[in-house]
């Protein structure tokens, strides 16, 4: 820490909050808020971007390494983690872009920006009485508890997603107690280690919602603007991998451990085919995404469980259009359900007053679960080939999920193309046709270019090898 400690984790923590507080004070004007949260996003991108290419230790004036002693926490901005803090940071603008074009409110982004400084501070950890992975319930409890405040401008209350990292904490803390306490005065207890390996996975269970807990992270906002809620859910997930990683680096005897698998894996199928079930049965396009959402969810942790090495790169290509084709399906979704509301009619109709939000929304879900000639199809139809070689049975419930959601998005696609002489919808305006259009150019070349993934899952990659 320099002299005055004015270093660059904590610049950067400082300026999160300075801009929480400045798009605070301009919440009645929503456009110079966004314009300013988008601005400040992509400064910070820029300069830590900057910092990756020449190091971080070029800049002799600031250190990059931030010691509180009265938590007994050091915060160091290093240079492996930066793939991972412009990642975080791009959902961020990508999130104030979308939220200009679809007009919607900001009344979410100074609880958004508390929330990236606190996921800013997570990465940056380096030393403490705790080994960094088991840190991380602590700070997720209070962090998913703040989570209300991207919805509206109300105060924030505990949500149900605290019950997650609350009931990971305890597992987490016993964990690191044993570790530290027990083992180094008897190593050769196997027992001590066996208990270890139950409690991170339990812990590891609570933090990745599979089924039964992704109950616990479905939005509960019946308004059209739900993309910062989902926004939020995303950098929570991505938290959630991060977390599987860190366990495993740090306590290696729990890559041998089956039950974590078998529990995960198991799980993970489940959702998959709860998730396509519920979207068959499901006719609300406010409902559907969700379910699409959460299939893919549940494929990403099944990769997570197959006896392969190294499948972080498939875990990570999936997560990576999870996030494009998923915003993408939010944006065409708000815009629909705005319409909606503001003519006080029903979704019929409604795809033939916006067809280009419509295409947006459906081409957006689709993706999500992998459909032909969508944007996740190329990284599912890898993803799905891999687990057949590993189990051809899991391969074919995947299969069945997919189809059962695609057959449920037909139905949502017959409700919207009803005819318009039913509805009383207005047209669909040219600015909103060109933004729906430019969305779906970038899903349609994800359609046919997965590999276009490549350059932004590469500098993610270092962390994972």
């Amino acid at each position: 820490m320099t002299e005055h400690g004015l270093t660059l984790p904590a610049i950067l923590l400082a300026t999160h909050v300075v801009t929480s507080i400045v798009v605070l004070a301009l919440r009645r004007r929503p456009l110079f808020s966004l314009l300013t949260g988008t601005g400040v996003t992509g400064l910070i991108m820029l300069v830590v971007a900057n910092l990756g290419e020449k190091g971080v230790g070029v800049i002799g004036v600031l250190g990059d390494t931030w010691e509180i002693p009265s938590f007994n926490l050091t915060l160091q901005l290093h240079e492996a983690i930066i793939p991972e803090l412009i990642f975080l940071h791009a959902i961020l603008a990508a999130t104030c872009v979308l939220t200009l074009l679809t007009r919607g409110t900001s009344n979410f982004l100074p609880g958004l920006y508390l929330l990236m400084a606190g996921y800013s501070a997570m990465l940056m950890i380096t030393a403490s009485p705790l080994i960094r992975p088991f840190l991380y319930p602590l700070f997720l409890l209070p962090l998913t508890a703040w989570l209300p405040s991207s919805v509206g401008s109300r105060l924030p209350v505990v949500r149900k997603t605290v019950l997650a990292p609350l009931l990971a904490i305890p597992c987490f803390v016993m964990a690191n107690w044993i570790i530290f306490h027990q083992i180094p005065f008897d190593p050769q207890n196997s027992e001590y280690v066996s208990r270890v390996n139950v409690l991170l996975s339990v812990g590891l269970f609570l933090l990745c919602l599979p089924f039964p807990l992704y109950q616990l992270q479905q939005d509960e906002s019946h308004g059209s603007f739900i993309l910062p809620s989902v926004v939020a859910d995303l950098l929570y997930q991505f938290m959630a991998i991060l977390v599987l990683h860190g366990a495993l680096s740090f306590h290696p005897p729990l890559r041998e451990f089956e039950p974590l698998y078998a529990w995960l894996g198991w799980a993970a199928v489940i959702t998959v085919v709860w998730s396509g079930i519920a979207a068959f049965g499901s006719q609300d396009p406010r409902r559907i995404w969700f379910y699409a959402a959460m299939l893919n969810w549940g494929m990403i942790l099944l990769v997570f469980t197959l006896p392969q090495e190294n499948n972080w790169d498939t875990m990570l290509g999936l997560f990576l259009l999870r996030v494009v084709s998923l915003m993408a399906c939010i944006t065409g979704l708000t815009q629909l359900d705005t319409n909606r509301t503001r003519t006080g009619t029903g979704w019929a109709g409604l795809g033939n007053s916006l067809p280009w939000n419509m295409s947006l929304f459906l081409f957006g879900a689709l993706g999500l679960v992998g459909f032909p000639l969508s944007s996740g199809f190329g990284h599912f139809w890898v993803t799905w080939q891999f687990i057949a070689t590993v189990d051809w049975q899991i391969a074919v419930v995947l299969a069945l999920g997919t189809a059962l959601t695609a057959v449920g998005l037909i139905r949502v696609l017959r409700i919207l193309l009803r005819p318009i002489s039913e509805t009383t919808h207005t047209l669909e305006l040219t600015l909103q046709r060109l933004q729906a259009a430019s969305l779906l150019c970038i899903l349609i070349y994800f359609s046919f270019t997965p590999q276009a993934v490549d350059p932004l899952l590469e500098p993610l990659l270092s962390r994972f090898q």
